[in-house]
């Protein structure tokens, strides 16, 4: 199976960047070195190498279930401290792996059709994870994985039965098959998964563990489109109001369970970027660049809203001769 080369794609690098970004600023109420990072590092690592040179994190375990991948990714591992490891994602979390060390997580799930075991790995991991520990999840929020077409039927109600048989436990019970569209879709989900860390992380006199969301972001990656749920676990209100200031300066970590970030930035030349950029940091500069920049924009204004925010993160790369 061939793997994507998501360093190459503007969307995805940004979302990356804005996640190793709030890690760095967490870092300064939850000494992150001595967490370990688990992931999905394909055979590019792309993650890993962020996570590692900005914060020194030594211990690194990237899961591969495909063999041909995982001899592929044992190849290409970047650093000595990266295990590479051939299971799955659910049978690593359901396995002897935690102990008392924390843990960064982010589980990178691809393929809507097994949507129904990533919550149950997820709910497996609610178990065992501590405080202080770090999860982010990654779903397909492709609508049109749920159908496009029924006959007979509004495709909505199709789609919505559909997502019952998948994680019904977790669907808000004010849930209507109304949400089963493209734009409404990625807040389904991110509620789903509210109702199921709650279901999981109920304070009670003897675990005060809690969920303090960080942020959320939906981007378009190649054909499909991607959402992702960023969390802290803590045990501590006091803490949590910490972590709320550290992050008072940074707009898209707005703890909010259902309001993700849109990340929609266009492809853009070298010349154009330096060009627009000339004109940043402006909050006010949308009308200009949507005239000037008409050719590259296309009067696609949530593209220039999402470019404003996020233009420090583009990718830059260059050709290197070795």
């Amino acid at each position: 199976m061939s793997q994507p080369f998501y360093h190459l794609r503007p969307n995805k690098y940004v979302d990356r960047c804005l996640f190793v970004s709030a890690l760095e600023r967490l870092n300064s109420q939850i000494k992150l070195q001595e967490h370990r990072y688990i992931g999905f590092g394909s055979y590019l690592f792309d993650d890993f190498k962020l996570v590692h040179d900005r914060l020194n994190i030594e211990t690194m375990i990237s899961l591969e279930e495909d063999p041909a991948i995982f001899n592929r990714a044992k190849y290409n591992a970047p650093y000595r401290c990266i295990d590479v490891v051939n299971q799955t994602s659910t049978d690593f979390i359901s396995g002897e792996n935690w102990g008392e060390q924390n843990s960064i997580i982010w589980l990178d799930y691809v393929s809507p059709r097994t949507i129904g075991q990533q919550f149950n790995d997820i709910a497996t991991l609610s178990n065992t994870i501590l405080p202080h520990d770090i999860l982010r999840v990654t779903f397909n929020a492709n609508v049109d994985t749920l159908g496009t077409i029924e006959r007979g039927n509004d495709v909505r109600n199709s789609r919505f039965e559909k997502l019952k048989g998948r994680i019904g436990q977790y669907i808000p019970t004010d849930a209507t098959p109304s949400e089963c569209t493209k734009d409404r879709y990625p807040i389904l989900l991110l509620n789903c998964l509210h109702v199921m860390l709650s279901k999981y992380f109920t304070e009670t006199k003897y675990d005060k563990r809690f969920v303090l969301p960080l942020f959320s972001t939906i981007y378009q990656d190649s054909q499909h489109l991607m959402l992702t749920f960023t969390c802290v676990v803590l045990d501590d209100h006091d803490e949590e109001e910490k972590i709320r200031n550290t992050f008072e300066d940074i707009p898209y970590v707005n703890f909010e369970w259902d309001k993700p970030s849109l990340i929609k930035i266009p492809e853009l030349t070298v010349k154009e970027m330096i060009e627009i950029n000339k004109l940043l940091p402006n909050k006010n500069i949308e009308e200009q660049l949507l005239q000037n920049f008409n050719f590259v924009f296309g009067g696609r204004s949530e593209e220039v809203a999402s470019y404003i925010s996020f233009y420090k993160y583009y990718p830059s790369f260059h050709s290197i001769n070795f």
